[in-house]
């Protein structure tokens, strides 16, 4: 009888560490499939020759809205899908950074082109009509290389 309770201890043991493996493996798919990559990723193709507008920024319902232009000033198409991202701060002075918000583009930027981009950004957690002199910062358009 000992030894068949040994051998059931053992199989726990094995399939416990096969449970914890499995969802160890479970949760790096589960984070590697997210839709969008985050704002700053290095793994990018950044486009150089590029000038942000801001035209409007406001504050509602906790989310924050950013619209302006982006105009492409130098010999290089941009080509589909292409983005643009930017990071959000509590103020003028950047005190805290909130977080960044990415645009998608399925259309062509030729040199010299000026097209219209929105961003928004809410986050569950803050409260973001607490700064309504928010900011945003490290605006940028870029293709993905992966």
């Amino acid at each position: 009888m000992f030894f068949h309770k040994q051998v059931f201890i053992e199989l726990i043991k094995r399939t416990m560490k096969n449970s914890i493996k499995l969802l160890f493996l479970l949760i790096i798919f589960a984070v590697s499939c997210t839709e969008t990559a985050p704002t700053g990723s290095e793994d990018v193709y950044e486009y150089e020759s590029v000038v942000f507008v801001i035209q409007s920024k406001q504050v509602t319902n906790n989310t924050f809205f950013a619209e302006g232009t982006v105009r492409n000033t130098g010999d290089e198409t941009f080509t589909p899908t292409w983005y643009m991202e930017a990071q959000f701060y509590t103020d003028a002075q950047k005190s805290i950074k909130l977080g960044g918000s990415i645009d998608s583009f399925n259309f062509s930027l030729e040199p010299g082109e000026t097209t219209q981009w929105s961003l928004t950004y809410s986050n569950s957690s803050q409260n973001l009509d607490n700064y309504p002199e928010f900011s945003m910062d490290n605006l940028r358009a870029y293709k993905r290389t992966n």
